[in-house]
């Protein structure tokens, strides 16, 4: 996983957003996640034409943040989405 990986949600992973927070279901294992503010707006970023470096730009514009603290972040995620079978490459 690198900046310049573009994801998009699983077919295996459904969604909701309760109260600002992103909950994936993956449909496979009926394990559940949440996510936070910052890894819900990336999850409604994950479209498959964006890059994770495309990603931790609109954030850190949005946040104000550090590009490069929400980039590495934003690489630890993806690799855990991925991981977990609720994003695809």
């Amino acid at each position: 996983m690198d900046a310049q990986t573009r994801l998009c949600h699983s077919p295996d992973a459904t969604f909701q957003i309760v109260a600002g927070e992103a909950i994936l279901i993956h449909l496979q294992t009926g394990y559940y996640y949440s996510l936070n503010d910052v890894g819900t707006r990336f999850w409604e970023l994950l479209d498959g034409q964006r890059s994770v470096a495309d990603c931790a730009t609109v954030i850190a514009g949005e946040y104000n943040a550090p590009g490069t603290v929400i980039l590495s972040d934003l690489l630890e995620l993806a690799t855990d989405l991925h991981t977990e079978g609720l994003a695809a490459v």
